[in-house]
């Protein structure tokens, strides 16, 4: 969608602050009475279009035949949401979200509720093929990837790089999900 598409683009060229709905509405051609009807703040406009490019129209979650490979997976994309390599980053938007209340809460949501979708779902499937996995587990797991990543990149200055994304799911992640606690696995 054209609207979207526009509040993305000048988010990345001016960040959000800088960010107006008249802009919005010159760059992508559109009403901004269309856009009040649908998003009647800058912040829910925003925050639509960072879901829609983060999760595209239809969600997929990664399915690579083990628990392993989607945890593999899902990290890989927590990672590139954080990093923005397909448009603005989360890591860009952090002053915008902790200054914005109705962004904050937003995105806060979004996150939440794709995290914990996507964890339930690969745990859930993992379970279906046999494999040992505390499905309980699966929000809280997703929640701590997300947190990992996020402080990575933020004090690194960039994405985890592959190997650091490898050793948070083999040595943090996948035992969290598939050890009985109190045992070692």
């Amino acid at each position: 969608m054209a609207i979207l598409d526009a509040a993305l683009e000048l988010v990345g060229e001016l960040g959000y602050e800088r960010v107006t709905m008249d802009g919005i509405a010159a760059r992508a051609h559109a009403s901004k009475t269309t856009m009040y009807r649908r998003w009647p703040t800058k912040a829910e406009l925003v925050a639509d279009a960072l879901r829609r490019h983060a999760q595209g129209d239809a969600p997929a979650v990664p399915d690579s035949g083990t628990l392993h490979g989607d945890l593999l997976a899902t990290v890989a994309e927590i990672a590139e949401t954080l990093t923005g390599d397909r448009g603005p980053s989360l890591i860009g938007l952090i002053e915008a979200v902790r200054d914005d209340a109705t962004l904050r809460e937003h995105v806060a949501s979004q996150v939440r509720e794709r995290s914990h979708q996507v964890g339930r779902e690969i745990c859930g499937r993992a379970a279906t093929r046999g494999e040992p996995v505390h499905t309980d587990r699966a929000e809280a797991v997703l929640d701590l990837a997300f947190a990992r990543l996020f402080t990575a990149t933020l004090f690194d200055g960039g994405r985890p790089s592959l190997e650091e994304q490898r050793t948070l799911v083999d040595t943090i992640l996948l035992p969290l999900l598939t050890t009985a606690p109190g045992r070692a696995a």
